[in-house]
């Protein structure tokens, strides 16, 4: 019996939202897709930090949203996961409809603390691909402290530094989109500390599957 099971959880992987079978690609079947993709606006989610915007593709209120928290959970880990394309081809998607500048892009993934191809990496793959661009993880942390579950003021305390290796920064630096990857985008602060480390340049955004509020009613 144990081996049947492991050979079904070997090659079944059920929707992680309703458990059911007859899933699409990626982590959900195509109904709760769909019922996903109904959350999604015409434009995408915009919110303004410093003299730049953050722009997401959903707006995420904890507790209030299942469907949206499972997603952004199994997204989560170093594992490839298909739907991180997905996600991408629709941000990509109301990007160009707003306007994308004639620039290079270059996408800078949120460093891992592991230095390893983890999930903002993956959406910084996967946007690239979407929009053109290229993908250049020159940031590293300088601080170590974990964010999940600290309040406001301690999520500030994030720096982040250039990479010595890297030279793409001053190649580019006023002349290229620079893009800022990160899954999810609460204060802002770690898109803050990007643009400080890349120097400040001229054309930054920062690209987020969502935004995420510190409480239900933000």
């Amino acid at each position: 019996m144990n081996s049947i099971i492991k050979l079904l959880n070997r090659y079944i992987y059920p929707c992680l939202h309703c458990g059911s079978l007859l899933k699409s690609e990626g982590l959900l079947c195509e109904h709760c897709r769909q019922r996903l993709n109904s959350y999604l606006g015409q434009n995408l989610e915009v919110r303004p930090l410093a003299i730049f915007e953050a722009l997401a593709l959903f707006r995420w209120n904890p507790g209030t949203s299942d469907l949206l928290s499972t997603q952004i959970a199994g997204l989560k880990g170093y594992h490839h996961r298909p739907d991180w394309s997905y996600w991408a081809t629709r941000f990509a998607t109301r990007r160009m409809l707003q306007g994308l500048p004639d620039r290079k892009i270059i996408v800078i993934p949120a460093p891992s603390k592991n230095h390893k191809r983890d999930h903002a990496h993956q959406w910084a793959e996967a946007l690239a691909k979407a929009v053109g661009g290229e993908v250049h993880p020159c940031l590293k942390k300088v601080t170590t402290r974990n964010q999940r579950g600290a309040t406001r003021d301690k999520r500030v305390e994030v720096i982040l530094e250039l990479d010595e290796n890297s030279s793409v920064v001053s190649e580019y630096w006023s002349e290229a989109l620079w893009v800022f990857a990160d899954d999810i985008v609460t204060t802002g602060s770690t898109a803050l500390a990007a643009f400080k480390a890349l120097g400040s340049p001229p054309h930054f955004e920062t690209w987020a599957l969502a935004h995420r509020t510190l409480t239900c009613g933000d």
